[in-house]
């Protein structure tokens, strides 16, 4: 039977040091990581409000907008005619998921206020941003293209894309974990040449695959099918093809990116004062001036520091 022990939540201090020598995530971690300390020096200025509530409607309530706001534009304004691929009788992306997804990743946030430790903001931050936002993103996305599934294979096409995406992501968060948790408690994983040509190659593809590739779809989805003589159910699987592509580049990196980086977080939160010695970090620096004037018993570390 398996220990439970040995959950990839219940390792010790000294145990969980190990996740930073992860072959795959290991330097996306450690360069991440460094680069968001460098912008941790603006935050709480008025400027850095100003510019995060500018970034915050561009790129994160504005593409997942702009997909429910395309899609509508498609099911009730456009002619069919122009259409490469035809619309099916059933619209599975309407314009209430876009609220629905807006109120969840609010909740997040206010939900994240919570932990509001110096060392946490910059796991807090990015897991709003690199996480729940392209999880919703993906959702939309997903919805979108299960339109374009119905139209050309049916509901059986529906089901059996539903199904895939479902395996492959349950697959690899099972890969994933095994790996963390022989990563953890020390047990010998061995990284083959083509794992680490992966994690520099997918590296790459994670970064600006995933922006080609729906510039791709749009200008594929939308130019009007007059302009080429291209046979719809071809390019329709082409384009159904592309988005299998893009989903495999959003769960990789999810789960073999972003879940170890944030794990490492949770450790940090676990196991603070620990983390704080190891990164030779004063009270201050590591808990922040907000928070010392709340917690009275870590102004006596400081004190002794």
């Amino acid at each position: 039977m398996r220990d439970m022990s040995k959950s990839i939540f219940y390792a010790s201090f000294e145990e969980s040091l190990n996740l930073l020598d992860d072959g795959v995530s290991g330097k996306f971690a450690r360069d991440n990581y460094q680069d968001a300390l460098k912008k941790e020096q603006f935050r709480g200025t008025k400027k850095s409000y100003v510019w995060l509530v500018i970034l915050t409607i561009l790129f994160i309530i504005g593409p997942n907008l702009l997909i429910v706001s395309l899609n509508n534009y498609l099911f009730y304004h456009s002619n069919p005619r122009d259409l490469t691929v035809p619309l099916p009788d059933i619209n599975f992306l309407p314009y209430w998921v876009f609220w629905v997804g807006l109120a969840i990743w609010i909740l997040l946030i206010i939900l994240g206020k919570r932990f509001n430790q110096q060392f946490i903001l910059i796991y807090r931050g990015q897991f709003h941003f690199m996480v729940s936002f392209i999880i919703w993103l993906f959702v939309e996305l997903n919805l979108l293209s299960l339109n374009l599934v119905c139209a050309i294979t049916g509901f059986w096409g529906v089901f059996t894309f539903v199904g895939l995406m479902l395996v492959m992501i349950l697959s690899m968060i099972f890969s994933k974990c095994q790996s963390l948790e022989k990563l953890l408690y020390g047990e010998n994983i061995k990284y083959s040449s083509s794992d680490k040509l992966f994690s520099r190659v997918f590296a790459i593809i994670s970064k600006y695959g995933g922006l080609v590739i729906a510039i791709w779809l749009v200008v594929r989805i939308f130019l009007p099918s007059s302009m080429e003589n291209r046979n719809t159910l071809a390019t329709g699987l082409g384009i159904l093809f592309s988005i299998l592509i893009l989903n495999v580049i959003t769960i990789a990196f999810e789960i073999y990116f972003m879940f170890p980086y944030m794990l490492q977080g949770y450790y940090k939160w676990k196991y603070p004062e620990e983390y704080r010695d190891w990164e030779g970090k004063t009270v201050e620096e590591w808990y922040g001036k907000r928070y010392l004037k709340k917690h009275s018993e870590l102004v006596e570390k400081k004190i002794g520091n």
